[in-house]
């Protein structure tokens, strides 16, 4: 069954407004940009941002949450799986912007506090819920999407399909032992994903 990510806290009064939120998100990826991810506060996101904390509180629950989301935006992973290109061709294009973003000092930054976190605080959950459940549900789309282009063979279990693109990922940049690169990313698929018949 498909594992979506936890919905954000419910707004309270008036519509969200999508400007609003862009400019929260630009705030964020300013200061995680500039002094990494303990630099992203709801003061200094209100601030820089020109909105009131509870506005920010109506998109997201805390800060480490407005970090990631900041920090997915700023990958283009997922836009890379809206462009019209074929589905195998937005799937690597996908990993390849996450490949890149880790590769940045910001993504060497989320990178390093990632790693640190113990597996219950905010800024690992919100690492889960906004960064890994999102890249995740895209993935397996741009995969259903190959699979009806005929473009890949059906994989035998479609989660342990999506474990097996992102568990490497993920374990390079907890243990940093290696470099997460296109490279990798290309062998990865290589590995993972089958042509058909």
């Amino acid at each position: 069954m498909s594992r979506q990510a936890p919905p954000s806290v419910p707004a309270r009064g008036r519509p969200r407004d999508p400007r609003t939120r862009a400019a929260i998100l630009v705030a964020a990826r300013g200061l995680l940009e500039r002094g990494g991810l303990t630099a992203v506060t709801i003061e200094a996101i209100a601030q820089k941002a020109g909105v009131s904390r509870p506005t920010i509180y109506r998109y997201w629950p805390n800060a480490p949450a407005v970090a990631m989301a900041a920090f997915l935006e700023s990958t283009g992973a997922i836009d890379a799986t809206r462009s019209p290109r074929t589905a195998l061709a937005a799937l690597r294009a996908q990993l390849h912007a996450l490949a890149d973003a880790f590769a940045a000092p910001a993504g060497r930054s989320v990178a390093a506090m990632v790693a640190a976190a113990q597996s219950e605080t905010e800024l690992a959950k919100a690492f889960r819920n906004e960064f890994i459940a999102r890249n995740r549900d895209a993935t397996r789309a741009l995969l259903e999407r190959c699979i009806a282009d005929r473009a890949i063979a059906p994989p035998a279990d479609m989660e342990v399909t999506l474990d097996l693109v992102f568990g490497p990922l993920f374990y390079r940049l907890l243990m940093g032992h290696a470099p997460i690169t296109r490279g990798f990313v290309d062998r990865l698929l290589d590995v993972v994903i089958h042509s058909p018949g």
